[in-house]
């Protein structure tokens, strides 16, 4: 007699047979793991066609599908805790499951497996051994309280990027037709100046009833007429903003709705709705700052079509909840940044006609105070990303490295009017006057470049790089947001090393750099620049020094006297007053075939170290140094 087990009932008969069949003791029952196992990955995957079933694989495929529909996808995983072989040719599998949602929900459940003569072991489907409290009429569903942003707080705690009210701008596609949504699509995009051709796509690939953002503002920000555009829909709700658009943006950064991209790359992390940080310590930091989302888990009915269990005259019809752990919001960050001077640093910026940028760092400790740029650059944090020639600037790091060969501050130089080096000729700025014998304070004071030249010509080819990394720039340091601490590469040839000597050729800095400059020099050994602070200690986080000759206090007190006689009576005298120290400096570059300067300064007071960038400008003294007048006045 053979036994049909597609109801899942073993004939009662047939156990009767096997309990009297003889006396002796039975056979023990065939392994049962190996479909336990398979059941337990095949639910881990969520792929059941390979699992054997007393009913069709189809059948059980399609109930699973209907019990975890409303989990978004995700997947527990599950393991065969251990197996209970029974008495009617059947076995029970214990199984634990996770599933790891923002937090984990740990359950077990059982499955019942039958011994099929011919087949084998096999499973008896039921959607309990989804989840225990499953049944015909329900099925699971799940939801993401948000957990709050954190903060990122300025110097004396004050929050600077917090949860600010913002309008969503958008297409409402369930108030309009989807021809009209797609037209307004692209009426709404002109007006808010987003790309008509691309959010017109994104509108039309949306769901047919999903709000599809074009545009997020600040509250009270939105454009006139937005109102009147069919299907358009103005949402209120809150973003990680700081005081205004582009306020140190470039150390800040930005956050925002997940883009499709986020999601896709996120591995599951992300969905539709969660803000995430794209730019800065917004992005860096995104995790801490992010939090962890809360889940509850439902039981939910089942929508009629989806029904398997016998007919009823009270189907469920609320959800209870099953699993829930509370958000875990995000953690406040500290920074260094001071509001006061990041807002004076940006008001000097205001009247700049380009590009200009300016950064100031706490002459003792490194730490950040302030990074700025002007109108003109937007978003784009050039502050602390710009590849800039740094023209004489980069004279200090040529006096340190003619210092470590025995000069002294009254070594004389010979300071020509032109010099010439592989058939190349340098020469001093236009309406130079101190041509002849200077000493190498004089020759830097008076930023004579034939004089540098000669100098830089004498000192070994790596001497430049590593005077470089003892004032703490040239050096690869990760800082938490975009940076960039300049390079200068060892010269291979003797123009090369002739521009470096006075910050040209392939030497490249950017403010961030040029500020690190100055406060070693300033502080009297090497400093590494930082912006966040561990608040449980107080010291800098990711402020590493790199590998590099230290800089020694003798060194930076002579470096202190250079820049000191350049506001005495060098090119810097305009900051008398105001700086202890300071460095102008002028670079030739080409714009489309036109050869135009880069313009900068910078300086240092008893508390600040500062660097002021100015893209095209006459000179570091005409255009830079007017902007560190107005920050320290």
């Amino acid at each position: 007699m053979s036994i049909n087990p597609k109801s899942g009932v073993i004939p009662a008969l047939v156990l009767g047979l096997m309990l009297s069949a003889c006396t002796s003791t039975p056979p023990p029952p065939p392994d049962a793991s190996p479909v336990a196992g398979a059941l337990a990955a095949a639910l881990s995957s969520g792929d059941l066609s390979g699992v054997p079933f007393v009913t069709s694989a189809d059948a059980a495929t399609s109930e699973y599908a209907v019990v975890t529909k409303g989990l978004g996808g995700a997947l527990p995983t599950v393991e065969v805790a251990d197996i209970t072989y029974n008495e009617d040719a059947t076995a029970t599998v214990r199984l634990n499951q996770t599933y790891d949602f923002s937090q984990k929900w740990q359950f077990p459940s059982l499955a019942t497996l039958y011994d099929d003569p011919s087949q084998g072991w096999q499973v008896m489907w039921a959607p309990t051994i989804v989840q225990p409290v499953l049944d015909g009429y329900t099925r699971l569903t799940v939801s993401y309280p948000s957990a709050t942003r954190g903060q990122i707080l300025a110097d004396d705690g004050s929050p600077i990027v917090y949860n600010r009210p913002v309008e969503k701008v958008g297409i409402d596609k369930s108030q309009v037709s989807p021809d009209q949504a797609v037209a307004s699509a692209k009426q709404l995009a002109k007006l808010v100046d987003v790309n008509a051709d691309t959010y017109a796509k994104q509108v039309a690939n949306g769901g047919p009833r999903q709000f599809v953002i074009a545009i997020t503002y600040r509250e009270g920000m939105v454009p006139k007429g937005v109102d009147k555009v069919p299907g358009a829909l103005i949402q209120a709700g809150t973003m990680s903003l700081g005081p205004s658009k582009t306020f140190a943006i470039g150390l800040l950064g930005s956050a925002g709705d997940a883009t499709a991209e986020d999601i896709a790359n996120s591995g599951g992390k992300f969905s539709e709705g969660d803000i995430v940080g794209h730019s800065g310590l917004q992005a860096s930091q995104d995790t801490a700052l992010r939090g962890t989302n809360g889940v509850t888990v439902y039981l939910a009915p089942r929508d009629a079509a989806d029904v398997t269990g016998p007919p009823t005259d009270t189907p469920p019809t609320d959800r209870q909840v099953l699993f829930t752990a509370a958000p875990i919001n995000g953690a406040s960050l500290q920074t260094t940044l001071d509001v006061v001077l990041q807002t004076k640093a940006e008001k000097a910026l205001d009247k700049a006609s380009g590009i200009a940028a300016m950064v100031v760092l706490d002459v003792n400790t490194g730490g950040i105070l302030a990074a700025a740029n002007s109108p003109a650059a937007g978003a784009n944090p050039y502050a602390t990303t710009g590849r800039y020639a740094p023209g004489s600037t980069f004279k200090i790091v040529t006096a340190l490295a003619l210092l470590r060969t025995g000069k002294t501050l009254d070594t004389k130089l010979n300071c020509p009017k032109t010099v010439t080096v592989d058939g190349m000729t340098f020469k001093n700025v236009t309406g130079f006057d101190h041509n002849g014998s200077l000493t190498l304070r004089q020759a830097v004071a008076w930023s004579c470049n034939t004089a540098m030249i000669n100098a830089a010509m004498m000192v070994g080819p790596t001497a430049l790089a590593d005077a470089a990394a003892s004032l703490g720039i040239g050096v690869d340091q990760s800082l938490g947001f975009a940076s960039f601490l300049g390079s200068v590469p060892s010269p291979t040839a003797g123009t090369a090393q002739a521009g470096a000597g006075i910050g040209q050729g392939t030497v490249v800095m950017s403010p961030l750099a040029m500020a690190v400059e100055a406060a070693s020099v300033a502080a009297g050994h090497t400093v590494v620049p930082y912006l966040l602070v561990d608040p449980a200690t107080g010291q800098p986080v990711d402020a590493t020094p790199a590998a590099a000759t230290p800089l020694t206090s003798q060194e930076a007190s002579q470096l202190r006297d250079i820049m000191g006689a350049v506001i005495s009576y060098g090119t810097g005298t305009s900051l008398k007053g105001l700086a202890k120290g300071a460095k102008t400096g002028t670079a030739e570059f080409t714009d489309n075939g036109k050869l135009k300067t880069h313009a900068w300064m910078i300086c240092f007071t008893g508390k600040y170290a500062i660097a002021a960038y100015v893209h095209v400008g006459p000179s570091g003294a005409a255009a830079a140094g007017p902007l560190i007048r107005a920050f320290l006045s």
